[in-house]
């Protein structure tokens, strides 16, 4: 809703102003008195709570504030060992995330490498040869061309370095199961 306001009988001055113009040296803005009022009831309300809490409890002031600043203090405290904890959590994550990556990465050259010797060998076709690395243990399926090739072929994957192990799956063309 839109309000008018008639000022054709407001008083003018010499210049051509309106008295309760802004401008004007006679303008007075209306006060306001909530904003008083408001303190004054908040800071009564503040007076009378602390009546009130004297009442029932007889410590001095000075024992209630020290009361006080030991409670924050004590769950300041209890805080920054929250922090902590989770700081410590987060490190021990990220140590063991970085862990398995590097066991990954480790796996892989481990690979590469086997591969690469088996490739070099005149004897064994790496393209038929299956290897797969986990945590260290070197893994060979596919065929041998007689079981000398298939020795060769542990030994070659047992010579990079990070192999734990070897497993030899490898068949002999002729024989009903690998040789172990």
């Amino acid at each position: 809703m839109t309000t008018v306001i008639d000022d054709r009988n407001a008083p003018t001055l010499p210049n051509g102003q309106r008295e309760d113009s802004l401008r004007s040296p006679a303008f007075a803005p209306r006060r306001r008195r909530w904003p008083g009022l408001l303190a004054a009831g908040v800071l009564g309300a503040g007076v009378a709570a602390i009546a009130i809490s004297s009442v029932y409890d007889q410590r001095s002031l000075g024992t209630k504030f020290d009361a006080g600043v030991s409670a924050a203090q004590s769950h300041v405290e209890t805080q920054v060992d929250a922090l902590r904890n989770a700081a410590n959590s987060a490190a021990e994550g990220t140590a063991a995330a970085t862990n398995r990556v590097a066991e990954a990465i480790d796996d892989a050259g481990i690979t590469a490498a086997v591969k690469t010797a088996l490739a070099a060998d005149p004897k064994l076709s790496a393209l038929r040869i299956d290897v797969s690395t986990h945590e260290g243990v070197v893994r060979l399926d596919g065929p041998a061309p007689d079981s000398k090739a298939r020795s060769r072929a542990e030994v070659l994957a047992a010579a990079p370095q990070g192999v734990v192990k070897v497993e030899n799956n490898l068949v002999v063309p002729g024989t009903a199961t690998h040789l172990n």
